[in-house]
């Protein structure tokens, strides 16, 4: 059974290491540079056509909302959103927290030490949580940012061929669970739960696999 996730903007496979125990193929496919102008459909058709058939789609966030719009095209049994959106009208601040974090990066490349304030926005984090990101999200391309950002706000959701379930952290202030309507709510969570709380999350996608009939 083929599962691909799509990390949240920012971030890339190293993310999903948490779910590397699931018991599935797990893909996690690379970040395509983003075109001028490019909608989010259009992004997620190119996308799609890289990562090809999946039994089960699924992502973080951003990728949680290309997850829903590549399944038209690459029609997986289920969808999976983990702390993700419905619509870009879900996540009005997103422009001024992106555009936050780029003007932050260059300074917080330099001196690491200060990543654990600058983090606080993605909710309740371990340090352990901060060591993990400030790698990932250091290496992040601010182009996509910038690029994704627009995108999302000018998204109006997916027509999704299939199921779709959504798992969400009630702190999580980037999405709110009250716009989304999850299937589950995570007690404590962030905007980041599939490293916060991997077991709850891994049960969960195990859980809307099964529902779908791919394990």
């Amino acid at each position: 059974m083929r599962l691909v996730l799509i990390p949240g903007l920012g971030l890339d496979r190293r993310f999903f290491e948490p779910q590397r125990t699931l018991p599935f193929d797990l893909d996690v496919p690379d970040w395509p540079d983003p075109r001028a102008g490019e909608t989010l459909e259009a992004y997620a058709d190119r996308m799609a056509d890289h990562v090809g058939a999946a039994d089960a789609l699924g992502g973080v966030s951003f990728g949680g909302m290309l997850a829903q719009a590549m399944a038209r095209r690459l029609r997986p049994r289920v969808v999976i959103g983990i702390g993700s959106a419905r619509t870009g009208r879900d996540i009005p601040g997103v422009l001024h927290l992106a555009e936050s974090v780029l003007r932050q990066l260059p300074a917080l490349k330099a001196t690491p030490g200060r990543w654990a304030v600058n983090l606080g926005f993605l909710g309740p984090l371990k340090e352990s949580h901060k060591r993990f990101l400030m790698p990932i999200i250091a290496d992040s391309s601010m182009e996509l940012v910038r690029a994704a950002s627009r995108m999302i706000l000018e998204w109006r959701g997916s027509d999704v061929p299939c199921p779709a379930y959504f798992i969400h952290g009630d702190r999580d202030v980037i999405i709110r669970a009250r716009t989304v309507r999850p299937d589950r709510l995570i007690r404590g969570g962030g905007h980041l739960i599939s490293l916060t709380h991997p077991k709850a999350v891994n049960a969960f996608i195990e859980e809307c696999v099964r529902k779908a009939g791919t394990g």
